[in-house]
């Protein structure tokens, strides 16, 4: 990871928080002591619980939604209520990943705000942060609390500590405490003023509206990272998902900027559209990210990852840009005006006019890697294992 992510610290040494975080979960966590702790707390929740509901799920129609609900009810033992922030974005194929969890025999919570809301706070979170999830990440972590408390359930669960795993700006809380999510990068603690004026007003915005400290206070529950606990791997919950009948996209790596089809599916605005104007701002994308874990678990070496990385970073089919540009009401030229406003300053132009990285990684590290990008991808791609079990 570069050090423009957001958070990310790099110690005297060099080396990352989310890479340090990595090295303690294979030499120091008890992971045993940790899985007793996770089951207290879940025994806890258990016998607390006055509902049909022990606790909430977050799910989004990803593949840890999938493995996370499944390892709630069939290794803690609870009942739990599933609950989605559904974007007006949504995508056909995460509808079907979320119907197919339905069928594993669970109950579903489906939190749609207002289109129109929706649509004018896209814009606006694209035209004033260059982010075009900035709006819709409040309410995805906002939903599962709010059901929490008015169900009155007294836990609720997330995946991975972001701020552990991939280096977020962290807070003061321990690890496993989800009810600073607010505090992440993309949220940075902010309310829901940001987003007044336009025509919208505070009614408006109750679904995006994270709950008070007095509302957290009186509820009395707990919200749960379930990465610090157990040990993350997003690869293995891919493969879990696909064991149990998830879907993937059929895209073209190329068009999407990433050697995956079975990762940021739910929605192609936030998952690729959003991907390449972070490339355009911090210098790196979604192959940057994914194949950093790869190389950690040794599904890659180094080379390969940086060879992927030259290949895909950033890239993302012009189709998907005008979708995205459709569905908010503006012309892809005003998408391209707005992008170059955020462009960071690793950027620079060539004598062909075109932008490219200003000594980029692979400069840095030369390498000779003669495989093809179908041969590398195949080494990482999760359906390949499962075909050969």
């Amino acid at each position: 990871m570069p050090p423009t992510r957001p958070g990310l610290v790099l110690d005297e040494e060099g080396v990352c928080n989310a890479c340090r975080w990595y090295e303690k979960k294979k030499t120091v966590i008890d992971w045993g002591g940790r899985r007793h702790e996770l089951q207290k707390i879940a025994d806890e929740a258990k016998a607390a619980s006055r509902g049909p509901w022990d606790c909430v799920v977050g799910v989004s129609g990803g593949k840890d939604s999938t493995w996370q609900a499944v390892y709630v009810r069939d290794q803690l033992g609870l009942n739990p209520l599933l609950v989605q922030f559904a974007g007006s974005d949504g995508t056909e194929v995460g509808r079907v990943n979320l119907e197919n969890l339905v069928k594993m025999g669970f109950s579903l919570v489906s939190v749609q705000p207002n289109p129109r809301i929706a649509r004018q706070l896209c814009k606006k979170s694209f035209f004033t942060y260059g982010n075009i999830v900035k709006y819709s990440e409040h309410a995805l972590y906002t939903a599962p609390f709010r059901v929490g408390i008015d169900y009155n359930i007294p836990l609720v669960f997330f995946g991975e500590n972001p701020a552990l795993e991939v280096g977020d700006r962290n807070t003061d809380r321990p690890g496993w405490d989800a009810t600073g999510i607010k505090f992440n990068n993309t949220l940075g603690g902010q309310g829901i003023d940001i987003w007044l004026g336009d025509g919208i007003v505070e009614r408006d915005l109750l679904p995006y509206a994270f709950p008070s400290d007095e509302e957290m206070a009186s509820w009395g529950g707990r919200g749960i990272f379930m990465g610090y606990f157990l040990d993350w791997s997003g690869w293995e919950n891919a493969v879990f998902a696909l064991e149990n009948n998830f879907e993937c996209v059929d895209f073209d790596y190329r068009d999407i900027g990433i050697p995956y089809q079975h990762n940021s599916i739910d929605s192609f605005h936030a998952g690729f559209v959003n991907a390449m104007l972070k490339c355009t701002k911090l210098g790196f994308g979604h192959t940057s990210e994914f194949t950093s874990y790869d190389v950690r678990a040794g599904r890659l070496t180094r080379p390969q990852a940086i060879r992927l990385v030259k290949e895909l970073d950033g890239r993302c089919h012009p189709r998907l840009v005008k979708d995205f540009c459709d569905w908010i009401e503006i012309s892809t030229d005003d998408f391209w005006r707005v992008a170059e406003q955020f462009r960071g300053p690793m950027w620079k132009k060539n004598v062909q006019g075109q932008w490219v990285l200003d000594n980029p990684i692979w400069e840095q590290y030369p390498y000779e890697e003669k495989a093809s990008l179908e041969e590398l991808i195949a080494l990482i791609d999760p359906r390949l294992k499962l075909e050969k079990r």
